[in-house]
């Protein structure tokens, strides 16, 4: 790898070897940033990302935290001035092309998708408004925030997304159901403590015959509620306060889970404006997929004075 690097001090030198040096850190980080983006502005987020701050004026230059110089780009060497930088993010541009042998579903969605990493938003509305697309910025919005950049994982997420939905109609049906059971077992559980004091009376009644003869009705009720109890799986009559308290905990969860399946039909909603937008695209015979330019919002940087 060039340099073109003036000679360096002998602490210089061992930090740089030992890559402890701020320049070699420096070196890391961007070689990293360069790798995993395909634009400038994306490779300046980057490193911002990874915590460099970023002046920009005759000569671009980095600042670590806890650094107290900035470090010029061009003093790592020429393969790191911008000029190089540039090149070297215009050849990861070349290496993105689509694969012939990929599918054209998956062709189209690399060319959306495109619009996303380089968070081209103006572009890609644009795009869509020459394809005739519904809700561009949704789409792109949906896309950038749950990182669906491969049709592979596009897929995948839609999938998820019915999964979820199913999943949770299938927990609020079992909530629902848990719900009406322990609103039997509380109105249960109320007659029988009516009849068990009714029967317990009948120790302090003066003709405990003839008591039981005129209660007889809720001794009948006792021995019913008691059997029907025991179906439902109670053995042991909770008391009014627990039933009450379960209830509560099983409703809260039950609008908690409907929250969530909303939340989740929104998702199929959206996807299934993207999933439109494709088939429309699709039975296009040509599809309009250049990248076009557009304004986009500058990185915070700091410029020299």
């Amino acid at each position: 790898m060039p340099t073109g690097e003036k000679g360096k001090s002998y602490k210089e030198n061992m930090e740089y070897h030992r890559g402890t040096s701020w320049k070699a850190k420096l070196r890391v980080a961007v070689d990293k940033a360069i790798w995993t983006s395909i634009n400038y502005e994306e490779f300046l987020q980057k490193m911002q990302l990874a915590g460099y701050e970023v002046r920009q004026g005759k000569h671009l230059s980095f600042r670590a935290p806890e650094q107290k110089n900035f470090t010029y780009m061009k003093s790592l060497g020429s393969y790191y001035t911008e000029e190089n930088v540039r090149i070297r993010l215009a050849k990861n541009r070349s290496k993105v092309k689509t694969p012939k042998h990929l599918s054209r579903e998956a062709r189209l969605y690399i060319n959306i998708s495109t619009y996303v990493t380089t968070g081209n938003r103006e572009g890609f509305e644009h795009w869509a408004k020459l394809n005739n697309l519904k809700e561009a910025a949704r789409t792109f919005n949906y896309l950038s925030e749950n990182n669906l950049l491969n049709y592979e994982d596009f897929r995948q997420h839609v999938s998820d997304v019915d999964a979820s939905v199913k999943a949770a109609d299938q927990r609020i049906a079992h909530i629902t159901s848990e719900l009406s059971t322990q609103k039997v077992i509380q109105k249960h559980c109320d007659s029988y403590r009516l009849c068990r004091k009714v029967i317990e009376d009948c120790k302090s009644a003066k003709n405990p015959k003839e008591y039981r003869s005129k209660h007889l009705a809720e001794y009948q009720l006792h021995d019913s509620l008691k059997k029907e109890l025991q179906d439902l799986g109670v053995t042991k009559i909770p008391s009014s306060e627990k039933i009450q308290k379960r209830i509560e905990n099983l409703e809260s969860e039950q609008a908690a889970t409907i929250r969530e399946k909303q939340k989740l039909q929104k998702k199929q909603k959206t996807l299934d404006i993207i999933q439109q937008n494709f088939s429309v695209l699709l039975d296009a015979p040509e599809i309009n997929s250049d990248l076009l330019p557009a304004k986009r919002e500058p990185v915070s940087v700091t410029r020299d004075k």
